[in-house]
């Protein structure tokens, strides 16, 4: 079983370990929080010294957010063309197949659409097996979307540790599964966007970004929820320390690590 570490910033390469032989960096839900080309070349320099292999991990972004990606991607097919890219848009994807052909490309967790919700478990004991086998698919696995992706040069897919378990087909491409942390949604409108303490304005607020994802995490609680839901930026959370024992039989080969909330 492969060991990654996931991180989003270079203060956090403190917590890589000789247990790792991978390193994730980059971000998945917000485009203003792409890393800057000097913060990769600090990683690439990093992982060389480490010999760790390397995981980027792109958003899913506007326009603007391409123009920081494209310098990122520039940076790293230059320096250590055999990097992983973990794509969460399908925008950037064809950016990437026009541009530079065949990489080493994996299908982020944003777009392998899991079932993710943890009310499921409301369900659990209450629902037919095959409705709770349904929840344990992601339609990404079924064979027609399968074969797009390897078309479209996809070898892996990232995968969140849900709830109500997982359950993959035998000819499902290789996975990786994201432990503690498992996203629920997420959404461009960024529900801490004006919480620094001397602003009084409203909490929900278009305003321009101060990264105040990076000093507050909001736990939330509802009766309808089973799980505390923990609330960073613009997207939401659950905590699984549980790691299935079946994960040969799930083709699940790596297992990524994240020391904190994504941000």
């Amino acid at each position: 079983m492969e060991q990654a570490i996931f991180i989003s910033k270079i203060e956090n390469l403190k917590y890589v370990t000789e247990k790792y032989s991978r390193l994730y960096f980059g971000v998945e839900f917000c485009q203003h929080l792409i890393p800057s080309v000097e913060d990769l070349d600090c990683v690439l320099k990093f992982t060389s010294e480490k010999k760790m292999n390397l995981t980027l991990v792109c958003p899913f972004v506007t326009n603007k957010g391409m123009e920081r990606l494209k310098s990122l991607l520039g940076c790293l097919i230059n320096r250590q063309p055999t990097s992983e890219i973990a794509i969460n848009d399908w925008g950037l994807l064809r950016w990437i197949k026009e541009n530079y052909g065949n990489l080493n490309l994996i299908l982020g967790r944003l777009l392998t659409k899991q079932k993710r919700g943890p009310r499921i478990l409301n369900f659990m004991g209450k629902s037919p097996s095959a409705m709770i086998q349904h929840f344990r698919q992601a339609c990404i696995d079924n064979s027609s979307t399968k074969d797009f992706l390897m078309m479209s040069g996809i070898k892996r897919i990232e995968l969140d540790n849900t709830l109500q378990g997982i359950n993959r087909p035998h000819h499902a491409l290789p996975g990786s599964l994201y432990v503690p942390f498992a996203y629920i949604t997420t959404t461009r409108f960024c529900l801490v966007n004006n919480c620094i303490g001397t602003v009084k304005k409203p909490l929900r607020s278009i305003s321009p970004c101060y990264k105040e994802c990076q000093n507050y995490t909001f736990k939330l609680h509802h009766k309808q929820m089973p799980v505390e839901l923990l609330l960073k930026g613009n997207t939401q959370f659950f905590k699984n320390e549980g790691v299935p024992k079946n994960l040969r039989q799930l083709n699940i080969d790596r297992l990524v690590y994240q020391p904190e909330l994504p941000i």
